[in-house]
């Protein structure tokens, strides 16, 4: 019995070396591809695309942004920020503040095998304030506002997402990232 329990053994122990080999796996990550109403409509010039303070493409408040990616495309506008006395309501103190990133969605024709259309959350920016400093969504919802919905294929929808102020700022930075790193930026002034 000890014997063809070691001889289990062993081969467990083979098996588990040969998964783990150095041969390297490709794996492909689905490009995607962004671009403002401009740059949709034929408008701008890839020569003359403006850049934005942390050197990425450079998006206006009330701007479309398109994205297009391998389930379809989508239109993202960031109408601006405003600050709620969320913070205050949910803990009792004045430590922090919460913001609400506003924005307007249209999806084009995006829709996947996971999802029905697109749904805006707080993965899809990085937001940062005058210092440089990163905020970390707020992860609680008042009556305010409500949570983002899936935005089905032909249709429009908008909505806020809270996030957390430490300190006080002159403007923000909202980053669009994705899963191939961060295309653009807009710069909205408090």
């Amino acid at each position: 019995m000890k014997k063809i329990l070691s001889l289990l053994l062993v081969c467990a122990m083979c098996l588990t070396v040969a998964g783990c080999s150095n041969e390297k796996k490709e794996t492909k990550i689905p490009e995607t591809e962004t671009r403002t109403d401009a740059e949709a409509s034929g408008a701008v010039d890839e020569e003359s695309e403006e850049m934005g303070p942390n050197g990425l493409k450079l998006v206006a408040v009330g701007e479309s942004f398109q994205v297009d990616a391998k389930y379809g495309s989508y239109l993202i506008t960031i109408t601006g920020i405003e600050k709620t006395d969320w913070w205050e309501r949910k803990y009792n103190n004045q430590k922090k503040s919460v913001i609400l990133l506003n924005y307007e969605v249209e999806n084009i024709n995006f829709s996947s095998i996971l999802s029905e259309g697109v749904k805006v959350e707080s993965d899809l920016f990085k937001i940062l304030d005058s210092k440089k400093g990163v905020l970390s969504p707020f992860l609680w919802y008042f009556d305010d506002v409500s949570k983002a919905e899936t935005v089905k294929p032909g249709e429009k929808a908008s909505g806020s997402i809270p996030y957390v102020l430490e300190r006080d700022s002159e403007y923000f930075d909202v980053i669009f990232t994705r899963v191939t790193g961060d295309v653009a930026e807009v710069r909205v002034d408090m």
